[in-house]
């Protein structure tokens, strides 16, 4: 899809990209060989230093296939440094490692490089599957860039008129709403069993259980409207 250069609407500014590719010389290729599924966590580029930090998730088979693909993870010519390896609290078999690996040559060096405000991605049998929301008039060139780094097996892109939900802005939310919804927090209301309920929050803010119940709904209700996210995440992968 031709997108028009340098949009002036604010809802033609920014795109939403979705992509699959293998990626040649990267230690993504590992998984190929490993009943292995890796998701960023976090990542911070130094393209100065030709360095991007990694926090990853891990869900792997066994600690046989843990051990083996650290092993091939080390040996990969794109690792720098293998920071940590620590078990993640979420579930069995779900590991955090945190690494160093090399910027140029690197996707996320190329998403950096075009301004990339969010992505999200998912690496498995040696296929990485990345959406990303970027400018629009960089959405060609990033295509291709990805072209030249690899086998680019499927590539999407639509406007994203409202990009800015993935950003989850902090003026969404009233001042009230801020204060109800930590100490709802801080007071148990979302611990599986709760150790509080509404009662508790109305009393601890002088407040009827009906006008914190209401707050709460409504801060429920801006915080999920981020699965729209989600949900356009799968239209753009089924188009």
């Amino acid at each position: 899809m031709m997108l028009k250069y340098a949009p002036q609407s604010l809802d033609e500014k920014f795109s939403l990209v979705y992509f699959r590719m293998t990626h040649d010389n990267c230690w993504s290729r590992i998984t190929e060989k490993y009943d292995v599924m890796i998701h960023t966590l976090k990542l911070l580029p130094y393209k100065d230093r030709d360095v991007i930090y990694g926090l990853f998730e891990l869900k792997v088979k066994g600690k046989h296939t843990l051990r083996d693909f650290i092993r091939d993870l080390n040996r990969s010519g794109t690792i720098k440094k293998l920071t940590g390896l620590s078990i993640s609290e979420l579930k069995g078999n779900v590991y955090v490692i945190d690494l160093y690996e090399t910027y140029s040559g690197m996707i996320q060096g190329k998403l950096n490089d075009y301004n990339s405000i969010f992505d999200f991605d998912l690496v498995k049998h040696g296929i990485e599957e990345k959406y990303a929301v970027i400018p629009s008039e960089n959405v060609n060139e990033l295509k291709g860039e990805l072209q030249s780094m690899g086998n680019l097996y499927e590539f999407r892109a639509k406007y994203f008129p409202n990009f800015y939900e993935v950003l989850t802005p902090f003026f969404n939310f009233t001042p009230i709403e801020v204060q109800i919804m930590l100490e709802a927090y801080n007071l148990g209301y979302y611990d599986i069993p709760r150790r509080s309920g509404i009662r508790e929050i109305a009393e601890y803010f002088g407040l009827s259980k009906s006008t914190v119940q209401e707050y709460i709904r409504s801060a429920e209700s801006k915080t999920m409207s981020n699965m729209k996210l989600f949900r356009m995440l799968n239209e753009l992968k089924r188009l």
